[in-house]
Parts: C-alpha cells; structure tokens; sequence
C-alpha cells in the first residue's frame, strides 16, 4: 500500500509558521570589535582568556541587536542567516594599497578559521534574534580584513543580515534537498 505524501508547505504551516502572502522579517545589525572565534572551557581550572573574549564578543552582539530590535519578536521559522566577519588590519600590515592586497590574500588563510566565528556568532543570537540555532537552514559566510579609509570600524567589525525564509518554494526547495537562488 502507497503511503500518501504530506506536503511540506502544509505541514510547515500547521506548525504555526506564516502564510506565503505574509511578509519576510528580515534583521540587519553591525557589531563593532574584532569578531571572536567560538572557544570550549571544560569548567576545569580557572577560565582562558580567550574564552572571555569570546563571551564578551558576544554580549556585544546581543547589545547590538536589542539596541536596533529591542521591540521585535524572535524568529520562530526557517532562517536564513549571511555573516560578514572583518578582522582589524595589525600595525604590521603594509601600507601602500597593491602590497596590503597581497599580505592580505597571504594571511586571511591563518586561524581562527570562519567556522569558529560563525559557531560564537550562532550561539550570541540564539535565544535573541532567533529560537535555536538549528533553525539556521541557508546563510553566506565572510572572512575578510577592514581595509584603510572604509566608513566602518578600523578594529574589526561584524556584519549581520538574519532572516525569517517565507513559507513557499524556497523552503519546499530547502526541505527537498534542491538548489536554492
């Protein structure tokens, strides 16, 4: 006997989630400071100092977002989450454009590597932007330097764009296991 195939549109609605034709929610905050990447303490001993930072970064992250979001809800659906991770130039970096560009290609490669900042970043806004991490089902992921003369923080800063995926093709798509835009 053929057992009948649920839609998932369908299912996803009944779980409370909204209808095609309600508007996506889509929250996009800047945290200024060099990001930090995600760090274990195993409660033994005193506490690292990288560990620190890392708590440190991410109340800042937190901070950030009430302080843009404060009235908004959390996001309850599939979410979409794109970082952008900018570490602060050291004072020995080049000066000149064309050999800062090289030094730069050169050393993005060092540690810590972009899935230790987006593990910290996950857990800052888990329980505040959005439910629970696993609900980070797409997203787009940079490491990158701040470069002299950019409007932004000369020490390092983070960009977020976090957003609540609508109920529709995309999702079915996602669920499916299919390409995505």
């Amino acid at each position: 006997m053929a057992q009948a195939k649920t839609n998932p549109i369908r299912k996803y609605r009944a779980l409370g989630q909204p209808k095609r034709s309600e508007r996506m929610i889509t929250y996009s905050f800047a945290v200024e400071g060099e990001p930090c990447p995600w760090t274990s303490w195993p409660k033994r001993g005193p506490m690292p100092p990288a560990f620190a930072r890392m708590q440190v970064w991410q109340e800042h992250i937190r901070a950030a977002f009430w302080n843009k979001y404060r009235d908004k809800p959390r996001l309850s659906g599939l979410i979409t989450l794109d970082i952008e991770f900018y570490r602060g130039l050291p004072a020995s970096a080049p000066k000149r454009l064309e050999a800062l560009e090289r030094w730069m290609i050169r050393h993005i490669k060092t540690k810590p590597d972009l899935t230790n900042y987006l593990k910290a970043a996950e857990d800052a806004l888990q329980g505040v932007v959005f439910v629970d991490d696993s609900q980070v089902v797409k997203g787009s992921e940079l490491k990158g330097y701040s470069r002299p003369g950019q409007p932004h923080y000369p020490g390092g800063y983070t960009v977020f764009t976090v957003t609540e995926m609508e109920a529709g093709d995309e999702i079915v798509r996602v669920l499916q296991g299919g390409p995505t835009q």
